[in-house]
């Protein structure tokens, strides 16, 4: 085996890391990364985390998203314990937005059929300066979903 793998794979064990199991995707620019489902106690309505990065220079907004999983997806936001309807959203140039529990999040209402654990969803996010980005999400258990993302 060559040195190089197996030396960051022992980094990777010492430090605690573990490969993502999050989804990720680009499209120029765009970058998707720590994209995860955690699996809904609802057959109605699923949550959607993820950070949205730009690597451009120019500024993009997001403008929604699409699934067959679903009867429709919004963006969402909590604010002093209430959702609401937040788009769109600007991703800075060079920069990135975090779509965590407690902040932005995507709803999945209407699901068309029930999430589990091991399920993948397809999501096309839109944005109105750059082309979609179709990510796969992975549905995990709650607590390997929030492990994802960079809360910390």
């Amino acid at each position: 085996m060559n040195r190089t793998v197996v030396a960051v794979a022992l980094a990777a064990l010492l430090a605690g890391c573990h490969p993502s199991r999050g989804g990720s995707a680009r499209a120029g620019d765009l970058v998707v990364t720590h994209a995860v489902i955690p699996a809904p106690p609802s057959t109605a309505e699923a949550s959607a985390f993820m950070v949205i990065g730009n690597r451009g220079g120019t500024g993009v907004t997001f403008t929604g998203a699409l699934t067959t999983a679903a009867d429709s997806v919004l963006l969402h936001r909590l604010v002093g314990g209430l959702m609401q309807p937040a788009m769109p959203v600007d991703v800075p140039a060079h920069g990135f937005v975090n779509f965590v529990p407690g902040g932005f999040h995507l709803m999945l209402e209407g699901l068309r059929r029930p999430l589990a654990v091991g399920d993948t969803v397809t999501l096309q996010l839109q944005f109105n300066q750059a082309g979609p980005l179709t990510v796969k999400v992975p549905v995990l258990n709650y607590t390997d979903a929030v492990s994802e993302l960079p809360i910390r």
